[in-house]
């Protein structure tokens, strides 16, 4: 669990969640963890994410999930979550988020990891624009005009949302203090090739659609075959020495330039401006063309997941059984032509340095949590108990639209 900024999740829940209740005070305190006062609203604000997550486990256990056909309404709290009422699961992690809030802050002044002023003024600077910006999703979706407003909704204000974020940068910093390179367990280089090579492929891509220059989808197979052939020329040209620079750009300005010479026959009048003929016309209007030319070849790498793949299932599955000798190959798709020269993830280092922290977190995570499970776990709570188990109860203060 991330201690950021609550993003309003497209996806993972199928409807908005709001409050029942307004006028929510931010500036009280619902309870006390070990030494550290807590504010309701960030007490409510974990209350959303464990809302977010308990729809998804019911989801889970009822086999459905957002790409589903079936667009019923779950009633959260007429449903279990491992062996729980849905309220009482709900109740207890966001008790578990509060703690693990408090973990991070507590062992982060024990090991003397802070955020600077720069790093905490940014971060305030930024939210104060996403929380007062007119947001058209939160329009669309929650009926408000901006973030600030959703969240003030149910309480939730911005100097809670502050001290959520600090947090989360902090835990950031904490993870890295164990885990990276120089850090009390650093993961090994080893490690982190077999994750890549297990989960990701590295592949420069050219895609030929099946579509004329006016975008109008292909109908014969000898017109598709003249693309299928087009890119085994490309294919041939790489293998045979040519940089993949040099053939993305000669496709793409061809691709460019025919779109162009089929625009110019449609926009061509014999009243032109420059009185050119139409011949003249078009030609000034292809040559016209520019196309940007990688710099270098890595501008060109993609990196494609192996379970997150937003490339159709057929073109993904070719690509995970190429073999990732840098040689370029042609695959048929649906819609497209695609050359495709897959490479060896691990030999990607400026990548790999890019996300070095995502890519820790997806190896390590796990062994984050546990350990600060077991910091948090005998944490003393007292809370308040009107605001928890009424006022605030779970099934009170969220609803469904």
């Amino acid at each position: 669990m991330k201690f950021g900024f609550k993003r309003i999740a497209a996806g993972a829940l199928a409807l908005a969640v709001t409050a029942s209740l307004c006028g929510c005070g931010d500036n009280g305190y619902i309870m006390t963890v070990e030494d550290i006062s807590i504010r309701n609203g960030i007490y409510l604000s974990f209350q959303q994410s464990a809302y977010s997550e308990a729809y998804e486990k019911i989801q889970e256990q009822n086999g459905s999930d957002d790409s589903s056909s079936d667009t019923s309404v779950i009633d959260v709290f007429s449903e279990n979550v491992e062996s729980k009422s849905a309220a009482e699961w709900i109740k207890e992690q966001t008790i578990k988020y509060v703690r693990r809030f408090v973990a991070v802050q507590k062992v982060c002044g024990e090991l003397g990891i802070t955020l600077t002023e720069d790093e905490i003024k940014e971060m305030n600077s930024d939210l104060q624009s996403a929380w007062d910006e007119e947001n058209f999703y939160v329009q669309y979706t929650m009926g408000f005009n901006t973030l600030g407003e959703y969240y003030e909704s149910f309480g939730v204000g911005i100097d809670s949302m502050k001290e959520i974020r600090k947090a989360n940068a902090l835990s950031d910093k904490l993870f890295l203090h164990y885990y990276d390179n120089d850090g009390e367990y650093p993961v090994s280089k080893d490690e982190i090739n077999t994750y890549l090579t297990e989960n990701y492929a590295a592949v420069k891509m050219l895609t030929l659609s099946y579509t004329d220059a006016s975008g109008n989808a292909l109908e014969t197979d000898e017109e598709k075959q003249e693309i299928k052939d087009k890119a085994k020329a490309y294919a041939d040209r790489i293998n045979g020495g040519d940089s993949f620079i040099d053939v993305k750009y000669d496709s793409d300005l061809a691709a460019a330039q025919d779109s162009a010479r089929a625009s110019a026959e449609s926009s061509y009048t014999e009243d032109n401006e420059e009185g050119l003929t139409k011949e003249e016309y078009i030609q000034k209007e292809v040559d016209d063309v520019d196309v940007t030319k990688a710099e270098k070849p890595e501008d060109l790498d993609q990196f494609i997941s192996k379970d997150n793949s937003t490339l159709e299932e057929k073109l993904t599955e070719y690509i995970w059984n190429a073999a990732a000798d840098g040689k370029a190959a042609v695959f048929e798709g649906e819609g497209a032509a695609y050359v495709v020269l897959r490479e060896d993830v691990t030999t990607k280092d400026s990548w790999e340095e890019e996300n070095h922290e995502d890519i820790l977190k997806a190896i390590r995570n796990d062994d984050y949590d546990k350990m600060m499970e077991m910091t948090y776990q005998n944490y003393k709570v007292d809370l308040d108990e009107y605001l928890v188990n009424t006022k605030y109860a779970p099934e009170k203060m969220l609803k469904q639209k």
